[in-house]
């Protein structure tokens, strides 16, 4: 049972993306010095973003999917994913910036073009007014006002590929149009996750899905039509803001098939370790990184700004099919009862199409000729393992209760170091809830683990008839025995 409350997940699998990606992975990582999950995956959502709005994948079976990703790092603030996210994603952020620049010239067009529009509408209903009154046939001033109705300028939108919408109607919003391409990412989890975007899970499984149609509803504005839309999700989100969503709402999306849409990890921070050994300002493997995903940034955007978004379908050669029905098979035969992944079914059953998504990502990046390699997919297995075990430990009930364990051996601890022997008998609650380890910094997340404490026969809860604060009392015997350091 220590083996498994104190374990560290293993090394992210960096070697097994192409040596020319691996090589800007760590390239990143020396300089950074960010747990390598959280720099891996930053990579992974810059490809994904990159790739999503110029090719799909064909499984093997028929279905066409998007190769978009979601993806969602349990981490505490500090671990460096903004400054990770802005280095990796740079070309993107980049764009973005231009795009408003953009926008700002585009709005001074847009009022001369729609003045311009103006006057000659007004110019044809003058000429229409004129011919009734004098009892003239206007039929063809008004079809040519119709017409030219038809044809008024519409306000430039900005286009951006980053958002941080932490509501539906926003997402609806940066989707609305035909083939939209966007990521939702954002090292403060606790917007989204609070914001109402995450309460209804139907939605984001849609996208994630590759629905061809989404259809938002307001009573105030009408519909936001969505076609063929596509989102990548790059989340980092601190353990106490993911304990109360799981809490608050964690059956409905484990039950929806939500998290199974997720590629999830929580590696080990490296707050404490980040030593800098020599300064080397030269980056010699990432500009080539970016100079990829401006071009296919610059792809997309030249279909968009076609107005016909055509994405390549991407396919396994019979080789990698073949391994791919392997490995589907395999995995269908790990859920049944009692078998390693029968306590995470939801993520297997999604896990093959994972595979899919991150070989065609590599493949495509990479500029591969052909269908996707057997080579490729081994290497999106590697990728895709790593984060099926991540799974397993932070969602599998088995796992809960050893981390359960863990808190209350924490919380005891904190108490034990910071309050008994200092000579304390009690502390007020909120003094806990206030300082105690980070993932317990909210009420949802602290109670349970005082009642387990308090089932354990460690602590007490009672109410100071001085002050009338709720206090948590040391039990003697308990703490008497016990030797943290």
């Amino acid at each position: 049972m220590n083996d498994i409350v104190n374990y560290t997940p293993p090394s992210y699998p960096i070697y097994s993306f192409p040596p020319e990606i691996a090589r800007a992975i760590f390239e990143v990582k020396e300089k950074i010095k960010a747990p390598d999950a959280l720099i891996a995956t930053s990579f992974l959502a810059t490809m994904s973003i990159a790739c999503q709005g110029v090719v799909d994948v064909k499984l093997p079976f028929g279905a066409v999917v998007p190769v978009s990703l979601n993806i969602l790092i349990k981490a505490e603030s500090g671990e460096r994913k903004t400054a990770t996210d802005k280095i990796v994603g740079e070309p993107i952020y980049a764009h973005d910036e231009a795009s408003i620049g953009q926008h700002q010239q585009d709005l001074i067009q847009h009022k001369a073009d729609h003045r311009y529009w103006k006057t000659v509408e007004s110019t044809i209903r003058s000429m229409i007014a004129k011919a009734i009154r004098q009892g003239e046939d206007a039929e063809d001033l008004r079809l040519r006002l119709d017409e030219h109705i038809k044809s008024e300028p519409a306000p430039p939108q900005p286009y951006r590929f980053i958002h941080q919408v932490a509501t539906e109607p926003a997402l609806m919003k940066s989707l609305e149009g035909e083939g939209r391409s966007i990521a939702i990412t954002t090292d403060e989890g606790e917007v989204v996750f609070k914001g109402g975007l995450m309460s209804r899970p139907g939605l984001r499984n849609k996208g994630w899905d590759g629905a061809k149609l989404l259809v938002f509803d307001r009573l105030s504005t009408g519909s936001i039509v969505a076609r063929q839309p596509r989102i990548t999700v790059n989340l980092m989100v601190q353990d106490a803001v993911l304990d109360v969503y799981q809490q608050d709402r964690g059956a409905v999306a484990r039950g929806s098939g939500f998290w199974a849409r997720y590629l999830v990890g929580a590696p080990q921070s490296t707050q404490g370790f980040r030593f800098i050994n020599y300064i080397d300002e030269e980056w010699r493997s990432l500009p080539a990184f970016h100079a990829r995903v401006r071009e296919l940034l610059d792809s997309y955007a030249t279909q968009r700004k076609s107005g016909v978004v055509k994405r390549e379908i991407l396919e396994f050669d019979p080789e990698a099919a073949a391994e791919w029905v392997r490995l589907f098979n395999h995995l269908e035969g790990q859920i049944q009862p009692w078998q390693y992944l029968s306590d995470v079914h939801d993520f297997a059953s999604k896990a093959n199409e994972m595979l899919a998504r991150v070989a065609a990502i590599l493949h495509c990046f990479t500029k591969q000729q052909g269908k996707v390699t057997k080579a490729t997919l081994n290497s999106a297995v590697a990728i895709v393992n790593w984060h099926l075990h991540e799974y397993k430990r932070l969602f599998s009930p088995q796992f809960s209760a050893f981390s359960m364990q863990q808190s209350m051996t924490e919380l005891e601890r904190f108490l034990f170091l910071n309050y008994w022997k200092a000579g304390l008998q009690c502390v007020p609650k909120n003094h806990v809830l206030r300082n105690g380890p980070n993932h317990l910094r909210s009420k949802a997340a602290l109670e349970p683990v005082i009642a387990a404490l308090i089932a354990q026969g460690s602590i007490n809860v009672f109410k100071d008839q001085g002050t009338n604060k709720v206090m948590i009392g040391f039990i003697a015997y308990r703490f008497g025995s016990l030797n943290y350091y």
